[in-house]
């Protein structure tokens, strides 16, 4: 039987989320230790290269399997050469520090070029490392994701890839027989808006939270300064890799 660790939304925090996945017994030595990340390992942080760094040699040694998020997304594009959305993600959601983090400059409007140079000369494996990530990961009854799945569509396994880092599962219908686990949106946001008397300053509102069918981990590090560690039991064989129009959208852990 596998132990997986399940973290999500690190945002560039590489001291919370090691010291939490310490503390929750995480052991890479451990042929049954996995850790699984969920998306979202940049930005607003102020230690992305350091996230990386760590995550990138667990992946190295088949320790730890890595989901694809909305702002690896942002970064992922901008490897690719599309830089026209990079100044709105620079002011609205942190891109700028990881823009700088990794090129060792500070960016600014204009410089995106001299930014995507002296990224892919200093971190060349960086762009195969996020190309690599699938959408969603299936094992046993649970179901992976960063965002969620649209289970109103007919296969939700045919989602494009804006729905699975996009999505907010908690505002789509639940899937019989399955566990869907999450990160994207914050916990502590959908105890506020259901309702729940909790405030910001009791450190619980950003607790897992356990529906029934969906699992939500997002700790919203940036204001908790907390990493949520969720733990499963799976039994049962990774499946086969799956692509769909050249992406992986299927993997098992490796």
């Amino acid at each position: 039987m596998q132990k997986v660790f399940i973290i999500s939304d690190l945002h560039g925090h590489y001291t919370v989320t090691k010291k939490a996945v310490d503390a929750a017994g995480f052991d890479p030595e451990d042929e049954n230790h996995h850790l699984l990340c969920l998306g979202d390992y940049f930005d607003r942080g102020k230690e992305n290269v350091e996230v990386f760094e760590y995550l990138h040699e667990l992946g190295k040694k088949g320790k730890a399997s890595f989901i694809l998020g909305n702002h690896d997304l942002f970064m992922l594009e901008f490897l690719e050469g599309k830089h026209d959305k990079v100044a709105f993600n620079a002011v609205y959601n942190g891109f700028d520090q990881t823009l700088s983090d990794f090129s060792g400059i500070t960016y600014k409007p204009g410089r995106e070029q001299d930014v995507y140079e002296r990224i892919m000369k200093r971190y060349p494996e960086l762009y195969e490392w996020l190309a690599s990530m699938p959408l969603y990961i299936e094992r046993d009854h649970y179901i992976f994701t960063h965002g969620g799945i649209d289970t109103t569509l007919p296969d939700w396994r045919k989602q494009d890839l804006h729905g699975f880092v996009w999505n907010y599962q908690s505002r789509l219908p639940k899937l019989e027989g399955k566990t869907i686990v999450v990160g994207h949106e914050r916990t502590a946001q959908i105890r506020m808006r259901r309702g729940t008397s909790i405030s910001l300053e009791d450190d619980s509102i950003y607790d897992v939270i356990e529906d029934d069918g969906v699992i939500y981990i997002d700790p919203f590090v940036e204001m908790s300064k907390r990493m949520n560690v969720y733990i499963v039991h799976l039994e049962n064989p990774p499946p086969a890799k799956t692509r769909l129009a050249g992406r992986i959208l299927s993997s098992g852990f490796y």
